[in-house]
């Protein structure tokens, strides 16, 4: 049932279905229409014969009258009947019905006018007729009897001569019937042959959008997807093309972020193997950083033990001797701390990936902390050559609410990293407050930034130098991003070296 509602529902099939429909009509019209004027071809044919007859009945009656008249015969029943058959053949003419075995129809009322003149040079051949003969015979003497012979030839000679044109007008209308049949019929092929062209037309155009639509998926299957199907109307066909170029559109975004896709995993692929390669690299570092701190505190150990030991064998120990431990117990605290620090930044490292950095906020002056770190930076600075310099923008005190340890880190990062890179000249550090943030800036008079590695420069693992791990200018950015902040560097313009700047809410 749903199947024959959907076909029912179909729109081409609708315009199908019409289409049909109409042709079917055109074609029992035409056959009715033919039909309708064969019949009436065929009534004018019979009422011609009806109407030839009266010729023969007319001659008939004129035989039985002179028969009679000459008294050949001198019974008048034959008289009476030759006159009632042709008076009902004149009646039935006109009126039609059963005659002589054909069904007549009535006279078309153009040929009434005829059928009166002949009706009434009938009336009067038959007035006539009775008069003379089926009255009681009177004597007739020779002369008489050719008189009304020749009244009676007379009269039948104008009869008949109604009647043939009665015969020939209603054959002359039949001619031309008969074209007009002809004509119709060749209109109506006309008719039907055009409308069943106008039906090929009109099913080849409502099917036009199947061949399109399978030159359109040729294309497709020869992979060419910058097709659409051109969309008219809204029937089945319609929503078809619709559907197509819906889904030529999505296989084509569906095939462009496919090739988003294998484009970004060919890059996240690179970047992994460039990650495993700087983790590679970091670990060769570490384990190289590990390794020299270790040694020492290893070696100078054993040394402390054994001399102890003797210390202990012989019962004396010189002032000198615990001046020369004290150096090498430093050296171990120094080592100690390297390691320890070094384990810190690799927890940084694994804490700011997980965003999981934890701030131990308070506040304190940054001119005193940057001033401490210069300090202690700069009591260990080796490097007769390099001069430290603070010029902070302002005498006053500048109060910030962050981490007191993070922040010393990265400014302790950030003075390693220029010192690191600067052989000789001068480390310009400078602190200036701007609204409701404070910007500190580092600048170095070294060999400043490549620029391969400035778009990657705080990224982890990233670094120019053999004896650093890459992870200190991450770890900074880190530390100063959880604050809210920012930091860049860039290469000085005009001069040597590069300036590392990081700016801090007052209130982080």
């Amino acid at each position: 049932m749903l199947k024959s509602l959907e076909r029912i529902n179909s729109k081409i099939l609708l315009k199908i279905t019409l289409l049909v429909v109409i042709e079917i009509i055109l074609i029992v019209g035409s056959f009715c229409v033919l039909a309708y004027f064969q019949s009436q071809q065929s009534s004018l044919g019979n009422s011609i014969n009806i109407a030839g007859k009266n010729r023969y009945l007319t001659a008939n009656l004129l035989l039985q009258s002179e028969k009679y008249l000459y008294g050949l015969s001198s019974d008048t029943s034959q008289l009476k009947v030759a006159m009632n058959s042709l008076e009902s053949n004149i009646i039935a003419l006109k009126q039609g019905g059963m005659i002589s075995g054909i069904d007549l129809k009535p006279l078309p009322s153009n040929f009434l006018d005829l059928w009166n003149t002949a009706d009434g040079k009938w009336n009067v051949f038959k007035t006539y007729v009775t008069n003379k003969l089926v009255t009681p015979p009177q004597a007739r003497t020779a002369m008489d009897q050719s008189l009304t012979r020749k009244v009676f030839e007379s009269m039948a000679s104008t009869l008949v001569d109604s009647s043939d044109k009665l015969a020939t007008l209603l054959g002359q209308q039949a001619d031309k019937n008969s074209q007009n049949l002809i004509l119709m019929q060749i209109l109506f092929v006309i008719l039907i042959v055009s409308f069943m062209a106008l039906i090929l037309y009109l099913v080849a155009r409502m099917l036009r959008p199947i061949f399109v639509l399978t030159q359109a998926t040729s294309k497709v299957e020869r992979g060419n997807l910058d097709v659409s199907v051109e969309q008219k109307g809204s029937d089945e066909l319609s929503v078809l093309s619709r559907s197509f170029n819906s889904m030529i559109a999505f296989l084509r975004d569906y095939i462009i972020k496919q090739g988003d896709l294998t484009r970004q995993l060919e890059a996240a692929n690179k970047e992994l193997k460039r990650k495993d390669q700087l983790k590679d690299e970091f670990i060769n570092i570490a384990a190289h950083e590990l390794r020299a701190p270790i040694q020492p505190i290893l070696g100078l150990a054993e040394i402390l033990r054994y001399r102890k030991r003797d210390q202990g064998d012989s019962g004396n120990s010189s002032s000198l001797s615990k001046q020369d431990d004290d150096k090498l117990l430093d050296i171990i605290i120094r080592n100690a701390k390297r390691l320890l620090r070094l384990e810190q930044n690799i927890l940084d490292i694994a804490r700011i990936d997980s965003q999981s950095l934890k701030l131990e906020k308070e506040r304190f002056d940054l001119i005193e902390k940057i001033q401490n770190v210069i300090n202690d930076f700069g009591n260990g600075l080796s490097n007769e050559k390099i001069e430290l310099v603070f010029t902070p923008s302002q005498k006053e005190p500048i109060f910030v609410n962050a981490d007191k340890v993070r922040i010393f880190e990265v400014i302790s990062n950030l003075l390693c990293n220029a010192v690191k890179f600067t052989k000789e000249g001068k480390v310009t550090i400078n602190a200036e407050k701007q609204d409701t943030q404070v910007l500190v800036s580092i600048k170095d008079t070294g060999s400043g930034i490549q620029p391969e590695l400035m778009s990657k420069l705080f990224s982890k693992y990233v670094t120019n130098s053999p004896l650093g791990t890459g992870v200190g200018l991450f770890i900074s950015k880190g530390i100063i991003e959880a604050h809210g902040g920012k930091i860049w560097a860039e290469n000085n313009a005009n001069a040597k070296g590069a300036t590392f700047t990081f700016r801090l809410p007052l209130e982080c």
